[in-house]
């Protein structure tokens, strides 16, 4: 993959252990950019590199998590204050799945735009958030991952949120197998996915 300047440059902050150049380079340009574009052009395709990085050998595990974790915090620190009395949108992992990073991406998008956010994270228990949907009634429920064989295997809890709820599959996983399954599909790229379920606010603020 070749990397535009702001790209390489974060790259080389990140695996060189550098944190305070990598929140200085990850403020800049969100501040001449905008947070789309900070996600969507920045931080996943930088993250993707990393961990292609990891799997071809040539970053360690130590240099990928602590990567993950500053992104991971910085971007969960952007989405402040949290939104009062918004319409609710769920963010989950199917079980198994470990990959959460774009999912959280696509979580600060949709809380600029005025959801209020409940972000469950990596490998959550599906028929768990089924009770809690039942319960708290949220307008869109966010089940995505990057692995087919996690998202397929939990088939039936989703069919059942589903039944209750607006539901949309996103990750490659659902690019692959969600045809198969219970839900609307949301683009594989995360801008575009927020663009798509931005769409749907004025209607569910509408009643």
């Amino acid at each position: 993959m070749h990397l535009t300047s702001p790209q390489a440059d974060l790259f080389t902050a990140l695996v060189g252990f550098d944190e305070e150049g990598a929140i200085r380079l990850l403020d800049q340009f969100r501040a001449s950019e905008g947070l789309g574009a900070l996600v969507g052009d920045l931080v996943l395709p930088v993250m993707r590199e990393i961990g292609e990085g990891w799997e071809r050998g040539e970053v360690s595990v130590a240099q990928e998590h602590l990567s993950t974790q500053l992104v991971r915090s910085y971007l969960d620190g952007l989405r402040r204050p949290p939104v009062v009395g918004g319409a609710e949108a769920w963010l989950a992992c199917p079980p198994r799945e470990l990959h959460d990073l774009p999912l959280l991406a696509l979580g600060l998008l949709l809380w600029e735009q005025g959801w209020q956010i409940r972000f469950f994270g990596a490998s959550t228990p599906l028929h768990d958030l089924l009770r809690a949907v039942r319960i708290a009634r949220p307008a869109l429920v966010v089940v995505s991952g990057d692995e087919p064989r996690h998202l397929r295997s939990a088939a039936v809890a989703l069919d059942l949120i589903a039944a209750e709820t607006d539901l949309v599959l996103g990750g490659r996983a659902a690019e692959q197998v969600g045809a198969e399954l219970a839900g609307r599909l949301a683009p594989p790229d995360v801008v575009r996915a927020a663009e798509d379920l931005g769409a749907l606010l004025p209607a569910v603020r509408a009643g």
